[in-house]
């Protein structure tokens, strides 16, 4: 099954700053570990919400909201799309993830089964 890993924190935890070398070596390794395993079908980081933009729809209206976005509960910072064989198998690797045991800010990742074209065919 196909699922996105969605890497998040904290509104205040955003300033746009690099991760310590160190991390950024511990994440070179794990998404290596990823590959190597056929789990990784892809990766990114993201900019943070100072250089995003949000379009809005409501009632047939669009609008356009530049960041940074600070009332969001949440922030998305990177992702991962992995094909496991099962919510399990995505846990465990989750549970890997290098983290800095340094950092006392909070972060997460989130884990969503990718829906297929036939389920979305189908209503889910």
């Amino acid at each position: 099954m196909k699922v996105m890993v969605f890497v998040q924190i904290e509104p205040k935890n955003e300033t746009g700053a690099m991760p310590s070398d160190e991390l950024l070596e511990a994440m070179g390794a794990y998404n290596e570990e990823l590959t190597k395993a056929g789990i990784m079908l892809e990766a990114g980081g993201l900019m943070p919400t100072s250089e995003a933009t949000r379009v809005a729809f409501h009632g047939g209206t669009t609008s356009v909201v530049d960041g940074p976005f600070t009332e969001s509960k949440e922030i998305v910072v990177g992702y991962w799309v992995w094909e496991v064989g099962s919510l399990e198998e995505a846990l465990e690797w989750a549970r890997r993830c290098p983290s800095d045991p340094t950092d006392t800010t909070t972060s997460w990742l989130e884990i969503r089964r990718c829906a297929s074209l036939e389920e979305f065919r189908e209503g889910l």
